[in-house]
């Protein structure tokens, strides 16, 4: 822990502490003097406000500080929006080199318990990632790389770093960026219990895209008034290090932008972003035009006798990273997917094994995937050496199955 961070923990720690155990002496006092009633109940307060105190100090020293945003941003922010803020939006400073872990710890409590571990397993069967691939760390240095301001989407509230300039305006429209993703957080927080993946990365696709809608609206004010004419190169290399992340993180760490952003954006134009937000999307397929969302269905997955550990979806955006990691040129045939569901199972030897079903729109685009398929069947199999039985099939006109099995 750095020395600036562990000196006020220690501070807010001892101070903490020691009001409380004087508080304590104090209501001890009291008591044994006749029970002075009204003393007790000032001493009790006095406890309280001691111990709310020292929850602060610990805040300040995890956090590095409150930061103080400035209202005409928040005020922007607001207006553009169409929202008021129900309370004060709260930003807190950390350091550059602390925030990707605070970044992952998020991402990974945003999933159900142990759930990450799982959806790992299986994605790294599908071939959506190596074995050695960490979904959460991995996302994290997208999100954190060269970062001004984050938005933790557990909390509601935002960091900005300690590199984050209050004259930029990059830096600024970054903050903007952030107050727009609490004043959504406020007005249309995440619903109770985990949603599923598809819901919780449509619902997240909106309101980013809506956030970063309004960070361009910050942008464009900017550069009538002052003539700032784009966002200053950060110069980190984050560009070449996305390119070498796997597809399937790279996918889902862009999808905001590529997909929410255009579609927030005519909504944030045409007045139709506030009953988007009541009703947001539930699957990210609905963020590509080209599909019709009525056709989308669960398929039934093939029956077993086993129960699976973990059932989930890997969705359009999910089965549009599968196609990509074959080829880069394969991933528009994405928009044939019309729903699917994948099965994780574990038997009484730790054999671990997967099933994979996906519906197509059409029989010829059922064909053609399944040809594209064969690719990433070939692939795992090599990788793997041969032990495991790993297969595509049509199980009807417009269903292909994946399966990933142990060895017999």
């Amino acid at each position: 822990m750095r020395p600036q961070t562990l000196l006020p923990l220690l501070i807010g720690g001892a101070v903490g502490a020691g009001g409380i155990l004087q508080g304590l002496h104090w209501r001890q006092a009291a008591a044994e003097a006749g029970g002075d009633g009204d003393r007790l109940d000032e001493l009790r307060e006095e406890i309280r406000l001691l111990e709310r105190e020292n929850e602060s100090l610990r805040s300040l020293a995890q956090g590095g500080g409150e930061f103080h945003v400035p209202d005409p941003l928040a005020d922007f922010t607001a207006r553009n929006l169409g929202l008021e803020f129900r309370s004060s939006p709260v930003v807190h400073r950390i350091a550059p080199e602390e925030l990707r872990d605070r970044i992952t710890a998020s991402i990974e409590s945003g999933f159900p318990p142990n759930g990450l571990g799982d959806r790992e397993l299986a994605w790294s069967l599908m071939g959506l990632l190596a074995p050695d691939d960490r979904f959460a760390p991995q996302l994290a240095v997208t999100r954190s790389l060269g970062a001004r301001s984050w938005f933790d989407p557990r909390s509601g509230e935002a960091w900005v770093t300690d590199r984050f300039d209050s004259g930029s305006v990059p830096d600024q429209a970054a903050l903007v960026r952030a107050l727009a993703r609490i004043l959504l957080h406020q007005h249309h927080p995440p619903p109770t219990g985990y949603p599923g993946d598809e819901r919780d990365r449509a619902r997240t696709a909106l309101h980013h895209g809506a956030a970063m809608a309004v960070e361009n609206r910050f942008m464009a004010r900017q550069a009538l008034s002052i003539g700032f004419t784009g966002a200053r190169d950060s110069g980190d290399g984050a560009r070449e290090l996305l390119e070498s992340l796997p597809v399937f993180i790279r996918g889902v760490a862009t999808f905001p932008a590529q997909f929410g952003l255009p579609r927030a954006r005519r909504l944030l134009e045409n007045d139709g972003l506030a009953a988007a937000l009541h009703a947001p999307p539930t699957t990210t397929a609905a963020f590509e035009e080209t599909i019709d969302a009525d056709g989308f269905r669960a398929p039934e997955p093939p029956g077993r006798a086993d129960e699976p550990v973990m059932e989930e979806s890997a969705g359009f955006l999910g089965f549009r990273a599968w196609l990509a990691t074959i080829d880069p040129d394969f991933a528009d045939f994405s928009v044939h997917w019309r729903g699917d569901r994948y099965q994780l199972y574990a038997d009484e030897d730790s054999r671990i094994e997967l099933v994979w079903t996906i519906a197509l729109d059409s029989a010829d685009a059922a064909a053609s995937i399944h040809e594209i398929g064969e690719a990433m069947v070939d692939r795992l199999a090599a990788a793997d050496g041969g032990s495991r039985r790993i297969g595509l099939e049509r199980s009807g006109p417009t269903t292909l199955v994946f399966r990933n099995l142990a060895p017999e």
